[in-house]
């Protein structure tokens, strides 16, 4: 029977440490570059940036001017993002080729290299930003607890973070299984100082692409049954109210 990629497997599975890409300097080079032509990623990051711009239009979120995106790869979400809303200042983190892809596209924004599988330098950065963008990255990072309490502290009172947490049944792929299972990643999330923002409208949207229907886990009673089979779950977070951390 085929392996199927689970937060349930044993070590043994089809992904090794040294298949993970975003750990090594030469992720987004030549040989990766190619997977962006996929029609499938242009879909998703119209779906992204829908989701985005109906945060930023929304009555019921405070003004959003600046946008601090993680993990982004080129920057396409981003671009699609600034189509919309292009007065906001817009910067992105990622590593030298996907940079190198960024610039030489002449995309707008201004794109930061940095290396943030294991620290989070935020030299150049603003000292807070209305918005917080990681799209399927913190999954890829050794140490996503540095990246959020930096996240929490780029954030100001009326801040929003927006995750993309992918689905386990669609096959992704994790350095740590079973921390983003719905209910460990929303915990981790609230331990870190946020909590769930309806400013959107609601806190969690699903995908247009599904995933095989696997029964629910232990770890996931508090996911919307609607949402089981969403491929990503997009989820709005803010700054706790009533015990921030300082």
């Amino acid at each position: 029977m085929e392996k199927f990629w689970t937060s349930r497997h044993n070590n043994d599975d089809i992904f090794g440490l040294s298949d993970f890409d975003t750990l090594h300097e030469n992720e987004w080079d030549e040989s990766s570059i190619g997977r962006l032509k996929e029609s499938g990623w242009m879909n998703r990051y119209k779906w992204e940036a829908g989701l985005i711009s109906h945060i930023i239009k929304s009555t019921e979120t405070p003004a959003i001017n600046s946008i601090l995106e993680l993990g982004p790869g080129p920057g396409l979400l981003s671009q699609m993002v600034l189509e919309s809303h292009p007065n906001i200042d817009y910067h992105l983190i990622d590593k030298k080729f996907a940079k190198q892809y960024f610039d030489d596209n002449n995309f707008n924004g201004e794109m930061f290299v940095k290396d943030l599988s294991v620290e989070f330098n935020t030299d150049g950065l603003l000292d807070s930003y209305d918005l917080v963008i990681t799209n399927d990255f913190l999954e890829h990072v050794l140490n996503p607890s540095i990246v959020l309490q930096t996240i929490h502290k780029l954030m100001h009172d009326d801040s929003r973070y927006f995750i993309s947490n992918p689905n386990w049944r669609m096959g992704h792929q994790y350095v740590y299984r079973g921390l983003f299972d719905f209910d460990n990643f929303i915990y981790m999330l609230k331990i870190h100082g946020l909590q769930p923002s309806t400013a959107g409208g609601s806190f969690i949207w699903g995908s247009p692409l599904v995933t095989p229907n696997y029964p629910k886990l232990d770890s996931e009673k508090s996911l919307p049954d609607n949402l089981v089979t969403a491929w990503n779950h997009y989820i709005l977070m803010e700054k706790e109210k009533n015990n921030e951390k300082k």
